[in-house]
């Protein structure tokens, strides 16, 4: 479970539980206006127990109001990850004339022989309460160690309702008319995986580019610690309403993120752009970072985008929520002291450079920036001694590739405990949770930089 820290870690803007533990983001759905953020919940310890879902709603994305437990462990086990879907047309049956329902669908995880199933609960009242269907499981374990995590979505190809689900070294997609009656339709990864772990919480979207759509398939890793531990790679290819097939194939894992805390993200259903938001924690150490009375953080939300790179394509991701403070950004120099903590900072630079967060501890968070990579030092930022591998080198330096090299822009939210990093037009970036005994409270920097500042209240 959490430690104790010496002072509040809590971040103001990125999503946290009231307390106790928390992990995946599950069923994000956008209805009527309202961004609906359930999750995986423990609500009587700050470790991992039977899993319930956690709710939570937004309009804004940053100032979220927390609901009551959407749903409990049953006869069938505790409720793992999964998604909602906005049955809008009431194909499930479940809704009424006036109310079309939110169905969720997730893994009942049987806790004692740790068997898995996908079963199914409808809510016709907006989210607030749900009920279980009486035909779960709604798709029966086949015979898998890890069959988890389903991710719906409506299928206009073949006008139904698709899923992807994680199913050991492999996803596999399934298709239904009503959300109850399943059939499997095909199988992706088993080939064309190059990270090692197992495959955990897939999502695939359609993404507007060049005139044409792709598809992006997200894929998180439970990989050994040497690489990384709790990572979330991506493809990008053609859904042809059964199956998956990458067509733009890389030789190495393409990373959505190059920090060690952002796991198991997925996309809001009912939206026209792709909305993602992850767990900013990290498996290896999750339970013991020194965060008191509650247990893990979400990321910002993120537009997903893609760009091309040559002859192929490459994720990009953009915070969302914080216009109205970015519109504030204004010009500050060198050394300037920082009055807030949480805030953000867009930079803009030329040639080798370094960009110091620093406390009154000479605790400080280094981010170096030259025409081909960019590195984000926590080694020296805070507390690191709850965790043997948080404090290695390893998991203290984190560093990227630029795939767009020469001038950069590159834009830093910082938020009491958290930094987000977004360089590149999101080509790169970086998730990182960091526990300073004191506010980072000056920036300093060396090379050829302007620095805009925004204050996030």
């Amino acid at each position: 479970m959490s430690t104790a820290g010496i002072r509040d870690f809590r971040p103001r803007i990125h999503f946290t539980p009231p307390s106790m533990w928390m992990n995946d983001p599950n069923g994000m759905v956008y209805v009527d206006g309202v961004y609906h953020l359930f999750y995986q919940k423990y609500p009587y310890s700050t470790g991992h127990g039977p899993i319930h879902w956690g709710h939570a709603v937004t309009k804004n994305l940053v100032h979220w109001e927390h609901k009551p437990i959407a749903i409990y462990p049953d006869e069938l086990g505790s409720a793992f990850s999964g998604s909602c879907v906005y049955d809008r047309n009431n194909t499930s049956g479940y809704g009424t004339e006036r109310h079309a329902p939110i169905i969720a669908i997730y893994t009942s995880h049987n806790n004692n022989t740790g068997l898995e199933q996908q079963s199914i609960a409808y809510s016709t009242d907006g989210g607030n309460h749900f009920e279980k269907s009486y035909l779960n499981p709604v798709i029966k374990n086949p015979g898998l160690s890890d069959f988890r995590d389903p991710k719906a979505f409506w299928n206009s190809k073949k006008e139904c309702w698709s899923l992807v689900l994680a199913a050991y070294d492999r996803v596999q997609f399934y298709s239904s008319k009503d959300m109850k009656q399943w059939e499997k339709t095909g199988e992706f990864g088993l080939e064309e995986n190059h990270a090692s772990g197992v495959f955990e919480c897939p999502n695939l979207f359609p993404v507007h580019v060049d005139d044409k759509v792709l598809w992006v398939l997200l894929l998180s890793m439970t990989t050994t610690v040497e690489d990384g531990k709790s990572r979330t790679q991506y493809f990008i290819g053609d859904f042809d309403g059964e199956t998956f097939r990458c067509t733009y194939p890389s030789d190495e894992p393409l990373w959505i993120d190059f920090g060690f805390d952002n796991y198991a993200g997925v996309t809001f259903q009912n939206l026209d752009e792709p909305l993602f938001i992850g767990w900013a924690q990290n498996w290896e150490y999750s339970d013991r970072v020194p965060t008191g009375e509650f247990c893990s953080q979400m990321t910002l939300a993120r537009k997903l985008s893609l760009k091309k790179i040559g002859d192929t394509y490459r994720l990009c991701g953009q915070p969302e929520g914080i216009r109205q403070f970015q519109a504030q950004a204004y010009r500050i120099e060198n050394k300037t002291r920082i009055r807030s903590e949480t805030f953000g900072m867009r930079i803009h630079g030329r040639g080798d450079a370094k960009l110091t967060l620093a406390n009154s501890k000479n605790q400080e968070i280094i981010i170096e920036v030259n025409d081909d990579r960019i590195i984000v030092d926590r080694g020296k930022a805070g507390a690191n001694d709850f965790d043997e591998t948080f404090m290695t080198e390893q998991y203290s330096r984190a560093t990227m590739t630029r795939l767009a090299p020469g001038e950069y822009d590159v834009e830093l939210i910082f938020d009491v405990s958290l930094l987000e990093l977004f360089a590149d037009d999101g080509l790169e970036v970086c998730t990182m949770e960091m526990y300073p005994d004191t506010p980072y409270d000056r920036v300093i920097w060396e090379g050829n930089l302007q620095v805009e500042y925004y204050q996030i209240v």
